[in-house]
């Protein structure tokens, strides 16, 4: 855990989930359901029932993945890409949830397209320190309009009193070194543009493969060692290297989702 970095130790929300039930959800098969008349083709809730992810008779219970069992199915099988009811793979932690869909299907993995994209790329995986992997996609919308869209310049304009008023509310994870160190960042990466931020990211290195399995996904890696080391010479706080690589997960300079996924694989923005 990159904590160490801020002087700070895992953040202990009341709501952080297991991090292990990832790996235990993806081994628990279920009956996906399809989507109600009612529900017009691509919104969240068709998106959610099509992927095996909702409920008919209970619309807010998550449910695990259809994970297909045979007699020729391997142990490691359940932590790979599975197939959902809408025929395409994805990465078990994608139907955990209508947010970690969205945050799967449209977002993760890919590169941003303006500077308040790469600095919330950056926040994001700050607020993610000491938390479930996936548990801040759902916290998304809540901390863009508490910091007012990324826009550097101004959450670089947030006072002690803002930071005061943002730890009432319920909408953004609650912690104030976190925060602070969001704020504290902002003023220390004013200026930067979209260019500024792909060159410190670097380029996907060559022949990076997608890992085949949750199981091998790791925390962190030589690229995001490096870009911890240059974004703390440019006076950043809060950003260990388990932070940085997570940075370069999210915006698709190491490879973001699994292989088989429907996002892994050249101009998928899912694996660089």
């Amino acid at each position: 855990m990159d904590t160490v970095s801020a002087g700070h130790g895992p953040d202990r929300a009341a709501d952080r989930p297991d991090p292990e039930s990832l790996a235990h959800a993806a081994g628990r098969p279920h009956a996906a359901g399809s989507p109600r008349a009612a529900d017009p083709p691509g919104s969240a809730r068709a998106a959610d029932l099509a992927c095996g992810t909702g409920s008919r008779d209970h619309p807010d219970r998550v449910r695990a993945a259809d994970v297909p069992h045979s007699a020729d199915s391997h142990p490691e099988d359940a932590f790979r890409a599975v197939l959902c009811g809408d025929g395409l793979r994805r990465c078990p932690w994608a139907p955990t949830g209508p947010a970690a869909l969205e945050e799967h299907d449209h977002r993760w993995g890919a590169p941003p397209v303006d500077a308040p994209g790469w600095f919330e790329a950056l926040s994001l995986e700050i607020f993610q320190a000491g938390l479930a992997r996936w548990s801040i996609a759902q916290r998304r919308d809540g901390l863009r309009r508490a910091f007012r869209g990324f826009v550097v310049g101004d959450v670089a304009e947030l006072t002690e009193d803002a930071v005061d008023e943002l730890l009432l509310d319920p909408a953004v994870i609650r912690n104030r070194v976190k925060i602070e160190a969001v704020v504290h960042n902002a003023r220390a990466c004013a200026g930067l543009t979209p260019a500024d931020w792909a060159e410190l990211a670097g380029e996907p290195p060559a022949g990076a493969q997608p890992p085949g399995t949750v199981l091998e996904l790791i925390r962190r890696s030589p690229e995001g060692d490096r870009l911890a080391a240059r974004f703390k010479q440019l006076g950043l706080v809060f950003v260990g290297r388990t932070t940085a690589h997570g940075f370069l997960l999210r915006t698709g300079v190491l490879p973001g989702h699994l292989a088989q996924c429907f996002r892994t694989g050249p101009g998928t923005a899912g694996s660089g």
